[in-house]
């Protein structure tokens, strides 16, 4: 991802639990700590990565401590945003033939925790990069106002900027000038002044 230019600075690395024997129980393969180390590892490589993952909360057997080390690995992960989830057995899964199941209104009052926790992550990263610049690949108008074009940042960040024309496919830089949740509202600054311009600029002579 380093060396190619045209890799994308975006990875999706499905977290799933932060406690070591929900993990193991879940077969994933890791601990919490190597999972961290991994991040760890990529921001190192690429300072401006963004990290999606996914969670499940309340798979069978886990415990409130063994949540709390789901929380406090979000905290020090700092994802960009997640996927997040209640365990629901489903018939014929080895999940569910667990005897310990987690009453349901656990599994979702720790979702809902959970998701607060990411969303004040999310939002906190988002508002330290406004008044940055980014590259846009635009997707096409705003559903909700037509004079508004949406698109994704090489780090797959939701950006909407105003614009006349329809740029749809096309890439561009937009200044990052408010920050919420979900993206940004920017402004543009600048269109590509061809397919592929911007990225043979960026190639070593």
């Amino acid at each position: 991802m380093t060396a190619n230019p045209s890799v994308c600075e975006h990875i999706h690395l499905p977290l799933q639990a932060g406690d070591d024997q929900v993990l193991a129980r879940m077969k994933r393969g890791y601990t919490g700590q190597q999972f961290l180390d991994l991040v760890a590892r990529l921001r190192q490589a690429l300072p401006d990565l963004g990290i999606t993952t996914d969670i499940i909360v309340g798979f069978p057997g886990e415990t409130e401590a063994q949540f709390q080390r789901t929380l406090e690995v979000v905290q020090q992960a700092r994802f960009d945003s997640a996927f997040m989830f209640a365990y629901s057995p489903r018939p014929g899964t080895p999940g569910s033939l667990f005897a310990d199941q987690v009453p349901e209104s656990e599994r979702m009052d720790r979702l809902y925790r959970l998701i607060h926790l990411q969303n004040e992550i999310s939002e906190e990263k988002h508002r330290q990069r406004v008044g940055g610049e980014v590259e846009v690949l635009v997707e096409g108008r705003s559903k909700k106002t037509s004079s508004r074009l949406t698109g994704r940042t090489r780090q797959n960040w939701l950006v909407h900027f105003d614009a006349e024309n329809d740029l749809t496919g096309r890439l561009v830089r937009v200044r990052l000038d408010r920050a919420f949740m979900w993206g940004f509202v920017g402004e543009l600054q600048e269109v590509e002044p061809e397919i592929g311009a911007w990225r043979r600029a960026s190639r070593p002579a």
